[in-house]
């Protein structure tokens, strides 16, 4: 089980998707990202993010280029045919124990409710799971509505909620966990593939069959 390696690529419906280390971040892909923050229409998307909006470029690159560095997280640029347009983390990794989790999340108007926001997950999940990770956790505000539903559809079990676990910008937050079990994941990777595939869009780009239906029909292989 080792570290993530440079790049991961997606060859799905989604061609081009790269999830780049931020280590490997250009300008281009710095000023790519800071047009979306730029004209993000909802501020409260960072209201559970350990941080808040960035005022400009500069505070950008400095959180990816220094406070993303932390230890035992790897942080990614997500990247599609339309530039970076968000970014996503494995934290907390416990190679001894073969556990890992997916956070600190954030999905530009541009990548949010689209193919390639599923398509990440897939890559990213799948990645974890070849490299051997036994659990990939998912943790969130319990507050957070949109998180939680996000977990259950990408197939992650609620386990529970640990009450006053942490202080967040001044506030209590109770976390809501959910996980992903290896055992579980050669079913859910045939629900994804099948949902990526190209013949599950229509011409406008609309699915055809939810990544929920899929769940079902593949839950017994």
């Amino acid at each position: 089980m080792g570290t993530v390696e440079p790049s991961l690529r997606l060859a799905h419906a989604v061609s081009g998707l790269t999830l780049l280390p931020v280590s490997q971040l250009a300008d281009q892909h710095l000023t790519e990202l800071w047009a979306c923050i730029a004209q993000e229409p909802d501020q409260r998307c960072w209201t559970y993010l350990p941080y808040t909006g960035f005022a400009h470029q500069a505070e950008l690159q400095q959180a990816l280029t220094q406070q993303f560095y932390l230890a035992g997280a790897q942080h990614y640029v997500v990247v599609t045919a339309e530039g970076a347009v968000g970014w996503i983390a494995l934290l907390n990794l416990r190679p001894e124990h073969a556990v890992v989790e997916i956070g600190n999340v954030y999905f530009s108007p541009r990548l949010k409710h689209s193919i390639a926001a599923t398509a990440t997950l897939y890559v990213l999940l799948a990645h974890c799971f070849a490299q051997g990770y036994r659990r990939v956790e998912w943790k969130c505000d319990e507050l957070n509505a949109p998180s939680k539903a996000a977990a259950l559809r990408f197939g992650f079990q609620y386990e529970g909620t640990f009450r006053q676990d942490r202080i967040t910008k001044g506030r209590n937050r109770n976390t809501a966990w959910f996980s992903m079990l290896d055992h579980e994941w050669s079913s859910l990777a045939l629900a994804y593939q099948a949902w990526l595939a190209a013949d599950n869009f229509d011409p406008q780009g609309q699915q055809k069959g939810r990544l929920q239906d899929f769940k079902v029909l593949y839950a017994a292989f």
